[in-house]
């Protein structure tokens, strides 16, 4: 996982659990994961700024940028712009192996955060289970590279095809906002072009705006 600026290096054991930590943090509260997302893609940043792109009251957006800085993965830069604090934000990566093994990456946790904001993903959540973002994700991703169709996502992931399709639209317009900042993500790979009406749907703003 990638660490803030100017941390000391931790050991196998130390990282490991501070990266299980902080996915469980990001993936407890889809606010936090939607402000971290929007510094993550604005970066360096101001919270003024991210509070006015997120609609999110200026106390909350304080705290939820504390909270980043203390798991680590977001913190001031020690530059200002028009007399307030820059931040930046880190990608967050990780690979947990169980049964099978799951790839935290900057997209899933972004569709996460925009459930609390798209109709779709949230009732897709409401449904399923957050669980159930990680492999929408990866269909999308695979539609994305023309390897998957939009009836293929749903039946992939077992649901209806209306829903598989309206699921992975919106995870489309999020890939797209995070395409520059996911080094999971390789846009060269993709064969789909993703309509703008897709972007301009995402909760996100993007990082030219």
């Amino acid at each position: 996982m990638a660490k803030a600026p100017d941390k000391p290096a931790d050991t196998d054991t130390g990282a490991a659990a501070r990266d299980f930590f902080t996915a469980q943090a990001l993936f407890s509260n889809p606010q936090l994961a939607f402000l971290y997302t929007d510094l993550l893609v604005h970066s360096p940043t101001t919270v003024t700024a991210a509070r006015e792109r997120t609609e999110t009251e200026r106390s909350t957006a304080y705290k939820y940028a504390n909270e980043l800085a203390e798991l680590g993965v977001a913190a001031e830069t020690g530059d200002r712009e028009d007399g307030a604090a820059l931040w930046r934000a880190e990608p967050v990566v990780g690979t947990w192996h169980g049964a099978a093994a799951f790839t935290l990456s900057p997209t899933v946790i972004a569709v996460y955060g925009a459930s609390s904001r798209d109709d779709d993903l949230g009732l897709f959540c409401d449904r399923h289970g957050t669980s159930a973002l990680a492999p929408a994700v990866a269909e999308t991703l695979a539609y994305c590279r023309g390897e998957q169709t939009r009836r293929g996502v749903a039946d992939a992931l077992g649901v209806p095809a209306a829903e598989g399709i309206a699921v992975s639209q919106a995870i489309e317009g999020v890939v797209a906002v995070l395409a520059g900042v996911d080094p999971t993500l390789d846009p060269d790979t993709f064969e789909i072009e993703v309509h703008d009406r897709a972007i301009a749907d995402s909760p996100y703003t993007p990082a030219d705006e």
